[in-house]
């Protein structure tokens, strides 16, 4: 079972110190990138606000209140995110189940759900009804209510209406946290009651030593998921996983099988995408003993294995194009891929690069709005393989 939560230390400090003098506020809203700590400082915040003697359970938590608040069962500590309406209790509490096995899980509808308003009657435990019941209660255990809201710029414009009243006065004792990582999609009205708190991607060494925290992963393979991400401990933290690892081998086939011309293989990778599948070697290869996932049978679990081969592709076209802009001075961000990545940036424009990173963050949009998966990724490969014989012409002309 984890420990803490093992947010971003200033930010947590800074909200004990406020707290113990007596200035700490009750609305605020943490922006900053994806994977930047938001959440997890949320989570960190609320666990030592609510604990008698925060000093003594900061590293490691000790009392019975750290450990309830741990295991998303503080009476005191409500969680919500983006989540269907059709969402089952027991569904939520699988959920919340994972994510105190994993702070960084993140459920494969989140993407392309929206945060709701909730029944009047049975609003459902992931809605802004549920909060407000939630926060008119007085605190059972600890000091303070707190309720955390992820991805607070998918707040449905009912629910972030019957929320402004109680941001503007919350109940005594109440602290609300809202997470977004688009402060320019946060309605205006959310904004003007908020303290904003702001949040930048963690340095490679402290993301390094937070996956070793979190995952007693060996620090040398937690230097590498930390380089390959850029800053994004959500990213690093899944790349540790048999289907991310599947999926960046896939995603780095499918670079070089275009890049070669084989758009017939890119293709299929296509309809198996729409069908929820990933090759079974990648899989076996990865899995490392581990558990194989099997096939994606719902359509969100399509959509993120969808979108996380999107980011892969990305980050192998990104990497390419460092390379090419670099020369000697580039320092490969997937040490393993350096030699192919070299080689293809030899063949390759910088204006075909940036041709086919628009691409990818094209097709990456579009799915989270497309019923058709695979003629999303099947246009993205016929792209792509274009820019290819594009910049071939190029170099002959």
């Amino acid at each position: 079972m984890l420990q803490r939560f093992a947010g971003r230390e200033p930010v947590v400090g800074r909200f004990l110190d406020l707290e113990r003098s007596g200035k700490l506020g009750q609305s605020y809203l943490f922006v900053g990138p994806d994977g930047s700590g938001k959440e997890l400082t949320a989570l960190e915040i609320a666990r030592l606000i609510n604990c008698a003697d925060p000093e003594a359970c900061r590293r490691e938590a000790a009392c019975e209140s750290c450990r309830k608040a741990l295991g998303f069962q503080h009476p005191d500590i409500q969680w919500i995110c983006p989540a269907p309406a059709s969402l089952a209790d027991a569904e939520v509490g699988e959920l919340l189940a994972a994510k105190a096995e994993d702070p960084f899980h993140r459920p494969s509808f989140a993407g392309s759900s929206e945060v709701l308003i909730g029944d009047p009657d049975r609003p459902g435990p992931l809605t802004i009804r549920s909060v407000l019941q939630f926060l008119r209660l007085k605190p059972f255990q600890g000091r303070h209510k707190v309720a955390i809201v992820g991805d607070a710029h998918r707040l449905r414009a009912g629910a972030a209406n019957a929320f402004l009243k109680t941001l503007e006065e919350p109940p005594p004792g109440a602290l609300i946290l809202l997470l977004s990582s688009l402060r320019g999609a946060v309605l205006p009205t959310i904004l003007s009651r908020c303290q904003r708190v702001a949040f930048e991607p963690y340095p490679r060494e402290e993301l390094a030593r937070l996956l070793v925290d979190l995952y007693d992963l060996p620090p040398a393979q937690a230097a590498d998921h930390a380089l390959a991400a850029d800053g994004d401990a959500r990213r690093a933290a899944r790349s540790r996983l048999t289907l991310s690892r599947a999926l960046r081998a896939w995603a780095r086939g499918l670079v070089a099988d275009l890049d070669a011309g084989r758009l017939g293989t890119a293709q299929i990778a296509a309809e198996m995408l729409h069908k929820g599948s990933v090759p079974a070697e990648l899989l076996a290869e990865a899995a490392d003993g581990v558990t194989r996932p099997g096939v994606a049978k719902e359509l969100s679990e399509r959509r993120d294995r969808a979108i996380q081969l999107c980011e892969q592709m990305h980050l192998h076209y990104s990497e390419i194009l460092g390379c090419a802009a670099r020369g000697d001075g580039w320092e490969p961000r997937l040490p393993r891929d350096a030699a192919l990545i070299a080689d293809l940036a030899g063949r390759r424009t910088p204006a075909g690069l940036l041709r086919d990173i628009d691409a990818v963050e094209q097709a990456r949009r579009e799915i989270d709005q497309s019923l058709n998966l695979g003629l999303v990724m099947a246009v993205l490969f016929q792209e792509l393989s274009d820019h290819v014989r594009l910049d071939r012409a190029a170099a002959r002309a």
